[in-house]
């Protein structure tokens, strides 16, 4: 095989990735409603690149079940249901508190890095609030752990959601409270409490969803 071939395949996965981290993105923000039409030649417009790594990018997300094809290979937005929301809800629930129960003990200077990034999150809001609090739960499953890339994952997909909670300032200021809670029980060793604090904390957001599905008309259930 030519040595030519491995350097004319390097540019195109970096490009299939942009355009499916965009369009992912574009997804879970709710740009792209559930239902929306997906033409390929329109997305490779959109995002300035031709339609290979369009399709590779839509077939990536049919993976992920953020789209489905149709019986004419046309590709429409296909958002999870309200019952696979909360399920989702109950996923990260679990993997956090497997993440903690396996995490070695916090060292003073991430402790100190934590209580750092909680401050910064009492004085911002909207994408720099969540940015923040995912750099804080990534922190507290270990940054270079599969269960804090899983845990990351899962939030991205009912990101509108977690928008919708922290709108507002109580949702914030509930959520920081309930960090400083958490990272006096680790501080203190107490993991017990810590898991304990933490599956409240993700009980928070799921009461949250619960309540917005159903002022929107779709039943959890």
């Amino acid at each position: 095989m030519s040595a030519e071939f491995p350097g004319a395949l390097v540019p195109r996965a970096p490009l299939a990735d942009a355009v499916y981290e965009r369009l992912r993105d574009d997804i879970v923000r709710d740009v792209l409603a559930d239902g929306s039409n997906l033409n390929q030649v329109q997305l490779a417009e959109r995002y300035g690149v031709s339609r290979i790594p369009v399709r590779e990018a839509l077939r990536r997300l049919q993976a992920e079940q953020l789209v489905k094809a149709t019986p004419y290979h046309q590709y429409v937005v296909s958002k999870p249901t309200g019952k696979q929301i909360l399920e989702l809800v109950d996923i990260r629930m679990a993997l956090e508190d497997l993440a903690l129960e396996k995490a070695a003990p916090l060292t003073d200077a991430r402790l100190e890095e934590l209580q750092g990034l909680n401050e910064q999150m009492r004085s911002s809001h909207g994408e720099e609030f969540l940015a923040l609090d995912r750099q804080f739960h990534q922190l507290i499953a270990g940054p270079d752990r599969m269960v804090a890339e899983m845990i990351a994952d899962l939030r991205a997909r009912i990101h509108m959601h977690l928008t919708t909670m922290v709108s507002e300032e109580p949702g914030r200021s509930t959520a920081t409270d309930e960090h400083e809670r958490l990272l006096a029980a680790l501080a203190g060793g107490d993991m017990v409490r810590a898991r304990l604090i933490m599956r409240e904390h993700v009980t928070t957001s799921r009461d949250f969803i619960v309540r917005r599905l159903e002022a929107a008309g779709r039943s959890p259930q």
